[in-house]
């Protein structure tokens, strides 16, 4: 009899050996390219954790190419290639022998350095041709050009102010000491500004013999001279009756609640309402009608600061969420649907594609109703992901589903 099982036991492992196999969520789909496929929400893969020094021993020293393990003494991953076990990641805990391209913590000054030890240089190259290079007696080497140590000449980096590139050039010490001077302000030459006013010449900046003039003309309220500046007086003039005749030439003197009106001397905009034109208030405020914002919106940031994306939300936000029992069929309000199959198998049929790309669903598998009960998401017209229809097996389960406008696809699962 138990020679019976044992035969029996192998015969089902070379069965599951010689397919596909899935292990964690939604068991009964697998990806096709696949021999193993792990699906978890909650757990990982966990590596062999093999001491540095059995790397040398057998068997691991004559292992073959492409074999993965976790070697714990160094924290990293290592990969068995070109008959050699190679490092594929560093430590986490910054203290690692390699300089990370993404950057480096942990560092002391003290030992921690980018260099050599001996007498060789440092090269840095683009295109596999020499750029920079730092001898091992401490010049810089630009391209094929050394910056020369205790000479008369200055060797200098400039930006070229068209393209930004650093570029390099020598000047003579004299040169370079001028240019340090000119910058820094440094010059007996007098620059003298002074003011003006004619009020027959426009706004105006001239420069002559170290006089530099701007002259901004004032216009006084007299005179056939178009240009200039008002003046107080001429302010003045628009007294309060002025105004009042100059508003009243466009409109009533009448008030609405429904818009613009004029009221005595005073143009008023009425806060708008769901059915009334009009202005946005401080208090709370229904509009009507669709709204489009050509530019960025933003909601909760600090005044004046502006979106740094088409929507920026500073703060929680809350969408519409269904929970049904029954066949659904989705609608624009919707944004997440609990689909309750504790009951039966139930059917999530989506709204028509047509004009409404872009838009995303959330659809999630709740209950106690098992694998038996699945939860359906039929599209009306396209596919999902090629589809025609996407199945839920497994409680406690979402996708979320975004169009283009004719078919949907999956985001996120």
């Amino acid at each position: 009899m138990k020679h019976i099982i044992l035969a029996a036991g192998l015969l089902f492992i070379s069965c599951i050996a010689s397919a596909q196999l899935k292990v964690g969520s939604n068991p009964s789909q697998i990806n096709r390219s696949s021999i193993l496929e792990l699906e978890s929400t909650r757990q990982g893969l966990l590596l062999p954790r093999i001491p540095g020094g059995n790397l040398t021993l057998a068997p691991l020293n004559t292992a073959p190419d492409g074999m993965i393990i976790y070697v714990s003494d160094s924290a990293s991953l290592f990969i068995r290639k070109n008959s050699l076990w190679q490092r594929m990641s560093a430590d986490s805990v910054g203290n690692s022998a390699n300089w990370n391209i993404l950057g480096n913590t942990g560092l002391d000054s003290a030992v921690n350095f980018l260099g050599t030890t001996n007498q060789q240089p440092v090269i840095f190259r683009t295109n596999n041709a020499e750029r920079l290079r730092l001898t091992g007696g401490g010049n810089i080497t630009v391209g094929t050009n050394v910056i020369p140590q205790g000479t008369n000449q200055v060797q200098v980096m400039v930006i070229d102010p068209a393209t930004g590139m650093l570029l390099q050039r020598t000047i003579s010490e004299a040169a370079f000491s001028n240019a340090i001077v000119s910058l820094n302000g440094q010059r007996d030459s007098v620059q003298t500004f002074r003011t003006d006013s004619i009020v027959s010449t426009d706004l105006t900046i001239t420069s002559a013999a170290g006089v530099h003039t701007f002259n901004v003309p004032t216009q006084n309220g007299s005179g056939a001279v178009s240009r200039g500046f008002l003046s107080y007086a001429d302010w003045l003039r628009f007294d309060s009756s002025a105004r009042s005749r100059i508003l009243a030439t466009a409109f009533s003197n009448t008030t609405s609640a429904t818009g613009l009106s004029l009221n005595l001397d005073s143009i008023r905009l009425h806060a708008a309402d769901a059915t009334n034109p009009g202005g946005v208030s401080t208090i709370a405020q229904t509009f009507g009608g669709a709204k489009n914002f050509r530019d960025t919106l933003s909601v909760g940031l600090a005044q004046g600061t502006a979106a740094n994306s088409t929507f920026q939300l500073n703060g929680s936000m809350s969408a519409n969420i269904t929970k049904t029992n029954t066949n659904y069929p989705v609608t624009e309000t919707d944004n997440t649907v609990l689909a309750d199959a504790t009951g039966g198998a139930l059917t999530i049929t989506l709204p028509p594609v047509t004009n409404i790309s872009g838009r995303i669903y959330t659809i999630k598998k709740v209950g106690t109703g098992g694998i038996d009960n699945a939860v359906t998401i039929t599209p009306t017209g396209g596919t999902i992901d090629g589809g025609t229809n996407y199945i839920i097996y497994n409680d406690w389960t979402f996708v979320t589903l975004q169009t283009d406008g004719a078919n949907w696809f999956v985001i996120k699962k």
